[in-house]
């Protein structure tokens, strides 16, 4: 990082969910936690960012931000090996040199009906068993319980009411990370104390409010994996649920970006004299985004189901390649200055 930032400068970061579009987010984290002057002590996420957090967070409280970069790559490998596992055509990807074509060819055989398979989320039990079981292989629960622990904000949606339940280190399970990553149509609904509950990008993509009201970290971090803009207008019946479905996922996160941006526009011109927590906190707040929008709109949406390899690596490495980019040119800001570009993004 060019310059020099506080020396162990604590940050909070949101992770926005993607499937095996998540690996972006593993590559920035990877990079971070790279960084000697910037601690990591906050976390919030949904889908697959709350698995990036929640493993990222029992690494760091086993072996420090070294064991966190083990941690996470040993749960992208074990991602891709029990896909291969449900899937035996991941296997061909993976030995093929240009895996976009050779997921692009499946995608098309699925969408010309040449293979049919009925969407009901009773079909997605199998793949949904082998994630959990490779979550409760790299969560450890009561490591994330103790004190000094990484503050975690996993959200949920609630089936019934719509709502998000966002839960914390003392109440968080595996099956409130699993049904974080719950997708409707992919997976049968996840039961929480007699609640039924979808994926958290559905509510909070990722959990904003409650990673500035309920920590003290002036700096957050966001990631963000989806594209809020495409440059053309899908129009086959194969595309358009694509894009609905990443609107529908951007929807949370745009909301509450843009009402953070209007509220600290008003306050920077208005400094708050009332004394309410949450208002002084985002007076004081600093937010940064690290996001490459360009990149990420020429991977096919449908790859976040194919979790090559291939993929997850290429993915890795534009997610270390955008925080070292993104560190050089903003580094020096974290614990002085917003660098999110708030207005031209959210507004």
């Amino acid at each position: 990082m060019d310059g020099t930032t506080t020396v162990s400068t604590q940050i909070g970061v949101a992770l926005q969910g993607g499937g095996a579009h998540g690996a972006f987010t593993w590559g920035v984290l990877d990079r971070l936690l790279e960084e000697p002057q910037l601690r990591i002590s906050a976390l919030s996420g949904a889908s697959a960012g709350a698995m990036n957090a929640c493993v990222a967070a029992t690494g760091l409280v086993d072996g420090g931000p070294e064991g966190a970069r083990v941690a996470l790559r040993s749960f992208w490998r074990a991602i891709n090996r029990e896909a291969k596992r449900l899937a035996p055509y991941i296997s061909l990807i993976d030995e093929t040199p240009n895996w976009s074509s050779a997921t692009t060819a499946w995608m098309n055989l699925f969408q010309l009906g040449h293979v049919s398979v009925a969407p009901h989320p009773s079909n997605g039990r199998p793949a949904q068993v082998l994630l959990e079981g490779v979550v409760r292989e790299h969560v450890d629960l009561k490591a994330l319980r103790k004190a000094g622990a990484p503050r975690l904000f996993i959200s949920a949606t609630q089936v019934r009411t719509g709502q998000a339940r966002i839960f914390t280190n003392d109440d968080l399970s595996i099956e409130a990370i699993m049904a974080s990553a719950c997708l409707p149509m992919a997976f049968p609904a996840v039961s929480i104390d007699d609640e039924e509950y979808w994926d958290g990008g559905y509510s909070a993509n990722p959990p904003l409010v409650p990673l500035v009201q309920e920590t003290s970290h002036d700096d957050v971090v966001l990631v963000t994996v989806n594209p809020l803009q495409r440059e053309k207008v899908p129009e086959s019946p194969a595309k358009i649920p694509d894009r609905l479905s990443e609107m529908a996922f951007n929807q949370t996160l745009v909301k509450d970006m843009r009402a953070i941006a209007l509220l600290k526009t008003e306050l920077d011109a208005n400094p708050p004299v009332c004394g309410v927590p949450f208002i002084e906190a985002i007076s004081k707040l600093r937010i940064h985004e690290i996001q490459n929008e360009d990149a990420m709109r020429t991977f096919d949406s449908k790859s976040k189901i194919f979790p090559s390899w291939e993929l997850l690596s290429d993915l890795h490495e534009l997610g270390h390649q955008t925080a070292s980019h993104w560190l050089t040119r903003n580094g020096t800001s974290i614990g002085k200055t917003s660098t999110a570009l708030l207005q031209e993004r959210y507004l």
